[in-house]
């Protein structure tokens, strides 16, 4: 694991499912562009607005589309084209999938992973490459809870 997902990790411990979404949803908005699935996309909003209007009846609609989510990235075909843009359309769904079951780790690994095959299939084997990535994740991160302390709206 990259050290600073893992502090990403820590962050996340002990935190209420509404920011444990609201941090999974900042991951996934950051590669959106790179879904490409028509059923992907539609879920997205989907999850958007759940996570945007969170309340209790949500958790159980985020688990709908978590099983219909997962559905869609396990069939998701890759690429074997070295520039890695279909990997990273497989790495976006699976972190919308991950996000919508709740995994907001899982989902800002597979995020990272969706910017990285963006670059190119090559950057993914140079841990080095994720370290911007996960940065960003975490100063979000640090910033919604920074929000939710401070009761500041997004």
């Amino acid at each position: 694991m990259h050290p600073v997902l893992a502090n990403i990790q820590a962050e996340l411990k002990g935190e209420t499912p509404q920011l444990i979404y609201r941090f999974a949803l900042s991951c996934v908005e950051e590669i959106a562009s790179n879904l490409e699935d028509e059923a992907a996309i539609k879920a997205f909003e989907q999850f958007k607005r759940l996570v945007t209007a969170f309340n209790q009846e949500s958790i159980g609609q985020l688990k709908v589309l978590a099983d219909a989510l997962q559905k869609i990235a396990q069939s998701h075909q890759g690429s074997k084209s070295l520039d890695g843009t279909r990997h990273a359309a497989v790495s976006a769904t699976y972190a919308l999938s991950k996000a919508a079951e709740g995994d907001a780790l899982q989902a800002a690994a597979y995020a990272a992973y969706s910017s990285i095959y963006g670059y190119g299939g090559y950057a993914v084997n140079d841990l080095d490459s994720f370290a911007e990535a996960h940065q960003r994740q975490l100063d979000q991160l640090l910033q919604l809870k920074s929000r939710i302390e401070h009761r500041v709206p997004e």
